[in-house]
């Protein structure tokens, strides 16, 4: 079996500037030319109805759809000159073009207690909340944020910037995990936490890192540097602090978003 595949040096090159671009942005060329955008799908979890307009979307602008580790469909394909007309498409069946910029990005959870036998505690709720509330918030660079229904953590709850998972008590909140070329592992922030009371866990963790965190510094690399403890003492001292300019700013910005154009090296 050959798997070799030679490198696009270019490609390359240019897609790491394209990172580099700060706010809002979109998935941009693939190595067959064409180009892809991510269709926000929230908890992964769809209809049969939704499903029908998203096989047309694909049959009409793409080759294929992607089941992203992120719980989003991701549509790749896309000739350049269909680009524009694809993510309307895509707005108008009712989904959202999801950014994959310096922001909150999607609340990635597992099915929890809704169907898992396993199941300690209802994720789908909570990942809603979440992602009503936070989602698009800007961040030094990406935050990524999963929810567990039990300590199976079937969505990765300590790879991620801020996790969580069921106990039969409430909440277990862990943070600073991350995948990529480095893994790193998340620490407990938290036990036992109500399920009304996460938000403002995460809320807290937000503020502080948006405070402390340098440019281009994932929050791991964050905790790292000032020490785990510190930011905890300090996430602890902000955590009844109302929370609703945070809210304002992640809508506002989501709303910008759909009326926007992504940023895409088209041309």
């Amino acid at each position: 079996m050959d798997t070799y595949a030679k490198q696009n040096q270019e490609l390359r090159k240019t897609t790491m500037e394209h990172k580099e671009l700060p706010g809002y942005r979109c998935l941009g060329k693939q190595r067959d030319g064409n180009f892809a955008l991510s269709v926000g799908v929230p908890t992964g979890c769809f209809d049969a109805d939704q499903l029908r307009k998203l096989v047309d979307i694909i049959d009409k602008y793409g080759k294929v759809g992607h089941l992203s580790t992120g719980q989003s469909m991701i549509i790749v394909g896309i000739p350049e000159k269909s680009y524009y007309e694809a993510k309307q498409a895509i707005l108008e069946a009712g989904f959202d073009v999801r950014s994959i910029g310096r922001d909150v990005r999607q609340v990635k959870c597992c099915p929890g207690a809704d169907f898992s036998p396993f199941g300690l505690q209802r994720t789908f709720p909570m990942a809603k909340h979440l992602e009503e509330k936070f989602r698009g918030l800007p961040t030094s660079v990406k935050f990524k944020i999963s929810v567990s229904g039990c300590p199976n953590c079937c969505a990765n709850t300590m790879l991620n910037d801020f996790g969580i998972h069921g106990m039969t008590d409430g909440w277990k909140i862990f943070i600073g995990g991350k995948m990529g070329t480095v893994p790193v592992i998340a620490q407990e922030l938290a036990r036992s936490v109500p399920s009304d009371s996460v938000p403002k866990y995460l809320a807290s963790v937000l503020r502080v890192y948006r405070g402390k965190a340098q440019s281009n510094e994932r929050l791991a690399k964050t905790l790292a540097r000032i020490g785990f403890n510190q930011f905890k003492k300090e996430v602890v001292e902000k955590l009844e602090l109302p929370y609703d300019d945070l809210i304002r700013l992640a809508k506002e910005l989501r709303e910008r978003q759909k009326l926007s154009g992504c940023i895409a090296p088209l041309g």
